[in-house]
């Protein structure tokens, strides 16, 4: 079963994928919408995934799930961190960029896409409530820690920096969708019914702007460039195994371990190519790595899953 799962969605992935590359191949898309596709995702989007995942009744009991499945994932972005840096070190790794790629997909999964999909297949509505809490944990992550890793343009300060992260709608959306979550504040039918237009559009979108970068790659490099394939080995196999027996001594039941350890399991995110894209760098190395990720985890996700039944 969770091998069918994963393997499905990551056919619908690359599908989505096929769709950009064949667009920019017939001169409908070109590199010149990827920044205003990707600000259409990062500014409308996603907040609205995240805003419907938050519109739900307050629960007690779910909230202090809420609570400490958040903490643990919190701890585990932060071993996540510190174990990254110091695999690709600055002499291991000596192009900056190449570095920053590494360091950035293999601390950040695509947990919203594929995740959520698999813990709803796999555990039912339990496990997707404890996926989302863990794209909580990410968004916060990826909009201060990653989005930080990326070069600031010129004349931008740290100051400014934190101002703009403070008016991101991500960051905003997170705020809102506590609020409505923990006030029980019920949306008017018109905005539920808008917001699930705009937040299903999450997945087409990304994977059809990683297809427009692909569309430029030499097919026969895809698989040529061997530090794609560490960080495969460090993002698919490495963090998860050690996640995995981390969460073996929390007092948690296997279904709330197993809807932590699924997103934690997934392939490079594709924020990789997005905010490379908006920082105007160089995409060919982040999308190679998304692409050989991705296409591993229908091998890696399910390998990771069935060790969990065994030693849980």
């Amino acid at each position: 079963m969770g091998f069918f799962v994963t393997a499905q969605q990551v056919v619908i992935m690359f599908a989505l994928m096929a769709i950009g590359v064949v667009a920019t191949k017939l001169g409908w898309l070109s590199s010149k919408v990827m920044p205003g596709l990707t600000n259409i995702l990062v500014y409308f989007v996603t907040p609205a995934v995240i805003l419907q995942a938050f519109h739900r009744p307050f629960d007690l009991d779910r909230f202090r799930d809420f609570g400490l499945v958040l903490g643990i994932d919190v701890i585990s972005y932060l071993l996540l961190i510190a174990i990254v840096y110091l695999l690709f070190n600055r002499r291991l790794v000596a192009d900056t960029d190449r570095r920053r790629a590494l360091r950035f997909g293999s601390i950040y999964s695509n947990a919203g896409f594929l995740g959520i999909p698999l813990a709803q297949a796999l555990l039912g509505p339990d496990g997707v409530f404890f996926a989302v809490v863990f794209v909580v944990a990410f968004n916060f992550f990826v909009w201060t820690h990653g989005f930080g890793m990326f070069p600031r343009p010129p004349g931008t300060t740290r100051r400014h920096q934190l101002t703009q992260f403070l008016g991101n709608p991500n960051f905003l959306g997170l705020l809102v969708g506590l609020v409505l979550f923990i006030g029980s504040i019920p949306l008017p039918n018109l905005v539920v019914e808008g917001l699930g237009y705009v937040a299903a559009m999450n997945a087409p979108l990304s994977m059809i702007i990683i297809g427009v970068s692909l569309a430029a790659l030499s097919w026969r490099d895809l698989f040529a460039d061997g530090w794609t394939w560490v960080g495969t080995a460090v993002r698919n196999l490495l963090l998860p195994l050690i996640c995995l027996g981390l969460l073996t001594f929390v007092p948690l039941d296997e279904t709330t371990r197993l809807a932590i350890l699924i997103p934690l399991a997934c392939p490079v995110a594709a924020f990789l190519v997005m905010f490379s894209v908006m920082r105007r760098l160089d995409t060919s190395f982040a999308t190679r790595y998304l692409f050989v990720s991705t296409l591993m985890s229908v091998i890696t996700i399910p390998t990771a899953l069935a060790l969990a039944h065994v030693i849980w």
